[in-house]
């Protein structure tokens, strides 16, 4: 699905002075929140329990608050704990995960699911998972992605703008940024094309 125009969904220029959270602070606002959801807390109980104010425990969960510095939308990260942390909270929270890997599937993306996780694999590199739908791009056409573009994972959130995983060698960037994100839904609508599949969500 797309917003207006060519612009993704929950996409807009970043104010630097908007207080927007950052991406950090944004990921573990959602991990908090599906805690609390998961152990059947209300915000209103968990403040009791923490002597917070329910108005504090919903800016930690909004990733916003008096002390969030201006909005950050890249980090990246070395492999390790805390790449890990955020790639399985993006997996667990996305609402849909559209991979973009010619060579195959990166090992720390997981768990996924059929239903709202699509792989794209050149036919070389077919992936052999069940947690995923797999569409090969075959070889020929006016598409060939592989040389064209780095391994790109797509997460669209329920809350906020979509956020972009690159997988490098020895690190991982995350990023909200606008270029990124048009440039993802311009990829992924042009690979359900080619593959002859419906455009992303």
């Amino acid at each position: 699905m797309t917003g207006i125009g060519n612009q993704p969904p929950h996409t807009s220029h970043i104010d630097p002075l908007d207080r927007r959270p950052t991406l950090c602070a944004r990921l573990l606002g959602t991990e908090l929140r599906r805690i609390r959801e998961a152990a059947s807390l209300t915000v209103g109980e968990v403040a009791a329990l923490t002597d917070l104010e329910p108005n504090k425990i919903r800016q930690l969960e909004s990733g916003i608050g008096p002390d969030v510095p201006a909005s950050e939308s890249t980090v990246w990260c070395q492999w390790g704990t805390l790449t890990m942390s955020m790639i399985n909270s993006l997996c667990r929270n996305a609402e849909r995960i559209d991979i973009f890997a010619p060579l195959g599937i990166h090992p720390a993306l997981g768990p996924l699911d059929v239903d709202r996780c699509t792989a794209y694999v050149l036919e070389d590199f077919a992936a052999d998972r069940r947690d995923v739908t797999v569409r090969v791009i075959r070889h020929g056409g006016r598409l060939y992605p592989g040389i064209e573009h780095h391994p790109i994972t797509r997460f669209t959130l329920p809350d906020g703008p979509a956020v972009v995983l690159y997988a490098y060698l020895h690190a991982a960037q995350f990023t909200e940024e606008e270029q990124h994100l048009l440039a993802a839904y311009t990829l992924f609508d042009e690979l359900a094309g080619f593959t002859g599949t419906t455009g992303s969500a």
